[in-house]
């Protein structure tokens, strides 16, 4: 198979993957609150999920890590694969509601435990003598999952929001369609290498620990801010509709940073550009807690394409630059992890504030908490050397 064509292919995925993120993680509240749950009772049951995803991740890194059983390819396609089961039920028939938190709960914990599958297998491509620059192929996931997320919330509404497991079902049927053009790389290489488990990781880079925490601490306002936007939107009067479009705005603008991102570590290395977007996820957050009406917040989510966008394509270069090829798994799982414990927090915490406090209260509870965040990346990202980078275009 040509070169080009495995690029053209994990451009596709990732613009498949999260388009289904879209539905399922992004759209959780609307989705949950439409089928009578309340604050709080969403906020747990994101939390759970995501601390279950926090256990599975290593599991499933360690696994890729080794080669010999399972590979990349084929674990992304197996928890692809049980992901359409809990869609299907969800979308055919509409269960009891402690069926239905069940349900959503196994979906978010299939969703996230994919993420560092699907890095790590950018990262086989490149280490492979693909030419695929990384962030292009991410800034295609944001692209698609915008143009997604602008119609979602409309269709919501025309259709209830059944509409969202039947469409993240057949993204997933189309995902494992393309999965099997790939071929299998990178399983061969490692095994007779030693390797340590996920906790040995951390202990020999202390500074990545610290990077690990920081983001922990970032990601608990940046997933508080996402998970619960249409409360945002609440508060200044706006709805679904509002919701749909305001997400694909912030998408669209990740997509020119993200094909930017890596030509910008060719000249200005991972660590440094980590450090950057740790404060402008600072300045976001602050934006949108002062944010009163629909024209500042989206001046404070513009922020999006400082932030979050180049720190996306960033960290995928930097642990392959920082860690060990043994660890590059364990590595993508470690950054999965600290944005997931962020997501339990901010979901958890962040649910019960709504429900007995409110918006303004959760927002600079967690604009504070993402100061101290900055501060645990400005101390745990270190200069790394620009060879992971060289090697894509």
């Amino acid at each position: 198979m040509r070169k080009d064509t495995l690029i053209y292919y994990y451009c596709a995925l990732q613009g498949l993957y999260w388009m289904s993120y879209g539905c399922v993680v992004s759209f959780t509240a609307v989705f949950l609150l439409d089928h009578g749950f309340s604050d709080g009772s969403i906020g747990s049951l994101i939390a759970i999920s995501s601390l279950l995803s926090v256990l599975l991740q290593p599991i499933v890194a360690g696994a890729a890590d080794k080669g010999k059983r399972f590979t990349v390819k084929s674990l992304f396609m197996l928890l692809c694969v049980a992901q359409t089961i809990p869609l299907i039920l969800l979308a055919a028939s509409k269960p009891p509601t402690v069926f239905i938190a069940l349900l959503y709960s196994l979906l978010i914990l299939l969703q996230l435990s994919m993420q560092p599958l699907l890095s790590a297998l950018g990262i086989q491509l490149i280490q492979n003598d693909i030419p695929l620059n990384f962030g292009v192929a991410r800034g295609i996931g944001s692209l698609f999952f915008s143009i997604l997320t602008f119609f979602l919330g409309t269709l919501t509404v025309i259709f209830t929001t059944r509409c969202l497991p039947l469409i993240s079902c057949s993204l997933n049927f189309l995902i494992l369609l393309l999965m099997r053009k790939f071929p299998e790389m990178g399983s061969r290489q490692n095994q007779d290498l030693p390797a340590g488990g996920t906790l040995a990781v951390l202990k020999e880079n202390p500074r990545f620990s610290m990077l690990v925490v920081g983001i922990a601490f970032i990601f608990t306002c940046h997933s508080s801010v996402n998970n619960y936007m249409i409360h945002i939107l609440n508060r200044i009067g706006k709805g679904n509709a509002e919701l749909g479009q305001l997400m694909a705005y912030i998408a669209l603008l990740e997509v020119p940073a993200m094909i930017l991102c890596t030509r910008l570590i060719r000249k200005w290395d991972c660590g440094k550009l980590l450090r950057f977007t740790a404060i402008f996820f600072v300045v976001k957050a602050s934006g949108i807690t002062l944010a009163s009406n629909l024209a500042l917040l989206y001046i404070a989510v513009s922020f999006q394409a400082i932030s979050f966008a180049p720190f996306t394509a960033a960290i995928v270069y930097y642990v392959s630059s920082a860690l060990g090829k043994t660890d590059q798994v364990k590595g993508q799982a470690l950054i999965t992890i600290g944005i997931t414990i962020g997501n339990i927090l901010g979901s958890l915490v962040g649910g019960f504030i709504l429900q007995y406090h409110n918006v303004g209260f959760m927002l600079w509870l967690f604009s504070g908490l993402s100061v101290v965040g900055m501060v645990f990346f400005l101390f745990g990202a270190k200069n790394t050397s620009n060879e992971s980078v060289q090697c894509s275009t």
